[in-house]
């Protein structure tokens, strides 16, 4: 018998006399029959076969993909089969039922699942195929591939198959149960991949990949089940089937999860099964199917599978309401991580064309992993825009906020160009602003030009250069292009360029008398802030006096560049240490921010935030606080960014207040909602990581500190930002050389403090820190002359920074100190001791305990400089603040102890480091 040829015309013909007989009266159907019959005869076959397989389905609720129920035949409980014994039903599947069985010849213990072929499906198609799935099973030995232990005939004919007992559950099932996220389905599902390619690598095509046939172990193993419908590539059976769906009512396949071509009766090939698996994962990523289609009709889902486009992934979750909940997150992040790739990638495998999908699973699940290691995937055409965004992921926290700004700045020319579209010469120049920014941008992917990987900031430079020089000819177009690449240089940390890129486009506006422009504005703002972060303070504030005075002129309601203006001019003055000026400023941009644009506003919240830090910095703690917290409670969403940056500040301000435990309270709960905000290496996370740190490690919660300092440090190098590495790394040093783990703590500390001294202004301070603890490192190492020398430097360049008092002089003073107090004695030590105690009086509020430990060893040097009775008092009574201050603290005895040594010595006597270093713990 010649193959019968089922093309896709023919089919969609059969459909629509489907529908016809639905549609008409039950009495008027036999009739519909027999006029198809005579009009139609190459077709009437093809309609009875599909109403058969329409009513077969329903009666089977086709559509459920869930097993059938258990047999409740029971007549072959304890029956032997060699040396199985079955046990009890647990299974009803297409072609035959499912047995629990046990080893029963003694030699060992162990379960299988016994299949045994239905009795009404003992035909010779039925039997040919349940022998062909003992054959196929025999064919394969995978780990992701349920085995074939053993197969026979029972003694009343009926053919069983003995396979591996796989206790699971079913993919999507098992899931849902545990939460799993969108990468961890992926990384599952890439397991399914693995076993499919193995099949089809041994000429094994599957025809039946759904759910149901794909188990998961408890501990997350992949088991692929069920090859009973099963084919050999090699094979050729076309001519024994009109289509895959109406072959024998569909016993052996599920319509849903069926490629096109098995609708149509096209040939089979590997490309059938990545459809399916195209199925399967779009069920795992989204809880729903591919076609809206509800109704449970197999004409209908063929009609659907056929005809129509698949939804795309984000379109049907509209249907799954519950399905974010089911993924661990929100419907927006779910709709986020779907867009995109993962759309991509499943509308490839569902193609109506095979030649159309991927042309082997394995190229498939190599899309996934790209997708997962943010690379381009092949399903996408690999366009610019679409490699840079790849690009962009995978270099996350350097170009960030670069990408942002950039759609920004090009929907920014393309408003201004909307604007000029009378004159043709300036749409040319819109024109031209892109594809000189777009060549630049092209260079960030390696890929593209062949070259090794450029990091962001250079790139930038070398694009700023490149269009500075070659566009002398065009210094209008220079002047435009200047503008995008200063913002981006700005946001990127090279204030140098970005002032020389913004001098030229505020020259360039100025010269097209465009000065009462928000583009004037925004340039001159931020013009004014590259000059104030590289310290030429006259000229920032001539910029920033300019947007003020301008900014009355500009037309624009959401205009607040003049506001921040003000709020910039009060941070400089609070730099200078001007802070009742400070205030001054701030005060205005608050008062006109709200006036404007209300309390919620961004630059409301930027100005009030300033303003906290200028409280703290005059000492108004309780005001500070209510400020932080104000602006923490009244963010409206207090999981959104704005209220965790407040809530961030407040819970930094408890800490430098030395209420640890309150610190320690937010940064606990702070990190796990940064993580899931931003990631664990956004730099918000990683500081939280290293204050929640440093908040255990004061309460003496030292085995907790070290495991998150370390993860901090851990995430700080993933992140690829340098400088949050080594700032974290030196906490992680500090807390080593409390514990006395100097060899731990010294490569660490030498490290840092090249990077830092390496980084010129922005790093000065970390620098000093750092430069103190190598100190530290000498001192308990016993080489004093070093200690000195290292402390006298780190001194110096923190009174260069600050002047003369600020909290960190206070630790590098009381560590001189110590240096002085046991080489050259108290006379020369006593005045560090009392400046220390000068200086955290001034900056460390009531009973924090730096200021309490401070005041304590200046008040064991005044003992032993003078031990009369009111200095032995007051030394008694500092032990007990000292000591309240460090309520809690499991070792906080190491103070009592301490101090009635020191009483019980002669006051004379030379104190060595060593025996005041146990105080530093703290």
């Amino acid at each position: 018998m010649a193959p019968q040829a089922t093309s896709t015309a023919a089919w969609r013909e059969v459909l629509a006399l489907f529908d016809r007989w639905a549609a008409a009266e039950p009495a008027q159907r036999e009739a519909e029959l027999q006029r198809v019959q005579a009009e139609e005869p190459a077709l009437y076959p093809r309609l009875l076969a599909l109403i058969t397989a329409d009513q077969a389905a329903e009666a089977r609720d086709f559509l459920g993909d869930d097993a059938s129920p258990v047999s409740t035949d029971a007549q072959h409980a304890g029956q032997r089969l060699g040396a199985w014994e079955l046990r009890e039903p647990i299974g009803h599947g297409g072609m035959g039922e499912v047995w629990l069985a046990t080893r029963g010849d003694g030699l060992y213990s162990g379960r299988a699942a016994v299949k045994l072929l239905h009795a009404a499906g003992r035909g010779a198609q039925a039997q040919a195929r349940f022998a062909r799935e003992g054959e196929f099973l025999a064919r394969l030995s995978h780990p992701h591939i349920a085995k074939l232990l053993d197969a026979g005939l029972m003694p009343d004919g009926t053919r069983y198959l003995v396979l591996e007992y796989v206790a699971g559950e079913r993919i999507d099932h098992w899931c849902d149960a545990r939460k799993l996220t969108i990468p961890e389905r992926l990384h599952l599902f890439m397991q399914v991949c693995e076993a499919v390619a193995y099949a089809h690598a041994h000429l094994v095509v599957h025809r039946d990949l759904k759910p149901a046939n794909i188990l998961v172990s408890d501990d997350g193993h992949v088991k692929l089940l069920d090859f009973g419908v099963a084919k050999l590539l090699v094979d050729d059976d076309a001519g024994h089937e009109l289509t895959e769906l109406t072959r024998a009512g569909a016993a052996g396949l599920t319509p849903e999860y069926a490629a096109p071509e098995q609708i149509d009766g096209q040939p089979i090939t590997t490309a059938t099964d990545v459809y399916a698996l195209g199925v399967v994962l779009f069920g795992l990523l989204s809880g729903a199917r591919p076609y809206a289609s509800t109704s449970r009709g197999v004409a209908a889902m063929a009609r659907a599978i056929v005809e129509e486009p698949p939804r795309s992934l984000t379109a049907a979750l509209r249907e799954a309401p519950d399905a974010a909940l089911a993924r661990g997150t929100s419907l927006h992040a779910l709709e986020q991580a779907l867009r995109g790739d993962l759309e991509t990638i499943v509308a490839k495998a569902l193609k109506k064309s095979p030649d159309e999908r991927y042309a082997t699973v394995q190229e498939l699940r190599e899309d996934l992993q790209r997708h997962l290691d943010h690379q381009p995937v092949s399903a996408q055409p690999d366009t610019f825009g679409y490699r840079a965004r790849k690009f962009a992921q995978r270099n996350r926290v350097q170009v960030l906020a670069l990408s942002a700004l950039m759609v920004s700045l090009v929907a920014g020319i393309a408003a201004t160009g909307w604007q000029w579209r009378v004159a043709t010469q300036e749409a040319q120049r819109t024109r031209a602003v892109v594809k000189v920014l777009t060549g630049i941008f092209t260079e960030l992917d390696p890929e593209a030009s062949g070259a090794a990987q450029v990091p962001v900031i250079d790139l930038l430079r070398r694009g700023w250069a490149q269009a500075r020089d070659t566009l002398q000819s065009d210094p209008t177009l220079r002047g435009e292009v200047a503008r995008p690449l200063g913002l981006m240089l700005r946001s990127a940390g090279d204030m140098t360029a970005a002032a020389e890129a913004l001098a030229m486009s505020r020259n360039h506006l100025q010269q097209a008398g465009k000065t009462t422009t928000r583009e004037y504005l925004d340039v001159t703002l931020s013009l004014g802030y590259a000059t104030m972060r590289l310290g030429r303070a006259d000229e920032a504030r001539s910029h920033f006096n300019d947007v003020i005075d301008k900014g009355r002129s500009v037309r624009d309601a959401g205009a607040d560049e003049p506001v921040l203006a003000q709020l910039w001019l009060g941070t400089m003055k609070r730099q200078e240490g001007k802070l009742d000026e400070a205030r001054q400023w701030l005060d205005q941009s608050l008062a006109e921010a709200e006036r404007r644009f209300g309390p919620q506003h961004p630059s409301h919240q930027l100005a009030l935030s300033e303003l906290a830090d200028v409280l703290k910095e005059q000492g108004q703690w309780d005001l500070a606080r209510s400020t932080y917290t104000r602006l923490y409670t009244e963010g409206g969403n207090q999981s959104g960014a704005d209220a965790l940056r407040a809530r961030f500040s407040l819970a930094q301000l408890e800490a430098e207040l030395g209420r640890y435990r309150e610190a320690e309270a937010h940064f606990r709960e702070l990190t796990p909602l940064l993580t899931q905000l931003w990631g664990e290496t956004d730099l918000h996370t990683i500081y939280a990581r290293t204050w929640h740190a440093t908040t255990l490690f004061h309460l003496g919660q030292f085995a907790a500190s070290d495991s998150v300092i370390n993860e901090a440090v851990r995430t700080a190098r993933a992140s690829g930002e340098p400088d949050v590495r080594h700032m974290a790394q030196v906490i992680q040093a500090r807390h080593a050389l409390r514990r006395g783990e100097v060899a731990r703590a010294e490569p660490l500390l030498q490290e840092s403090l090249r990077h830092f001294q390496a980084g010129g202004a922005d790093t000065r301070a970390a620098a000093a820190r750092a430069l103190a603890l190598v100190g530290e490192c000498q001192l308990r190492q016993g080489h004093l002359e070093a200690a000195l020398a290292t402390l006298n430097q780190a001194l110096e360049a923190q009174r260069s920074l600050y002047g003369a008092r600020h909290a960190d002089m206070v630790f590098t003073l009381l560590l001189r100190a110590m240096v002085t107090d046991g080489t050259q004695g108290l006379a020369s030590a006593q005045a560090d001791y009392e400046q220390a105690a000068l200086v955290a009086d001034a900056m460390l509020p009531t009973g924090h305990p730096d200021r309490q430990r401070t005041a304590l060893l200046a008040a064991q040097a005044r003992w032993r400089a003078a031990p009369t009775d009111p200095h032995r008092l007051a030394l008694l009574k500092q032990a007990r603040d000292y000591q309240s201050a460090l309520a809690g603290r499991s070792d906080v005895a190491t103070i009592s102890v301490y101090t009635d040594k020191l009483l019980a010595r002669a006051p004379s006597t030379r104190l060595q480091p060593a025996e005041l270093l146990p105080l530093l713990t703290y």
